[in-house]
């Protein structure tokens, strides 16, 4: 996370995995969703009110998922353009 406001210092960080192309973020959770093609992996960070990151979830994913679409439940649909599959969506349901 970046302090755009006070030239762009690094505010925190979390590991992601590889292969990130986008992310994705909730305002109304202040959640960022983060998938990692080359990792096959969802990261759910919660941003707090001095721009802090803390890891909420890891979900495996399959490799070549990314950029990640969160809707208002909390689901995320995942662009899946792996060499094995190709356009299928990944689904990630949020924990109940």
């Amino acid at each position: 996370m970046l302090d755009a406001g006070h030239g762009g210092a690094v505010l925190s960080s979390v590991d992601t995995g590889d292969g990130v192309d986008d992310i994705a973020y909730a305002p109304s959770t202040r959640q960022l969703y983060v998938g990692a093609a080359r990792a096959a992996r969802l990261t759910v960070a919660r941003v707090d009110d001095a721009g802090k990151l803390t890891v909420a979830a890891q979900v495996p994913t399959r490799e070549g998922a990314r950029n990640g679409v969160v809707a208002s439940d909390g689901t995320v649909y995942l662009a899946h353009s792996g060499a094995v599959k190709l356009n299928e969506l990944v689904v990630v349901a949020p924990r109940k």
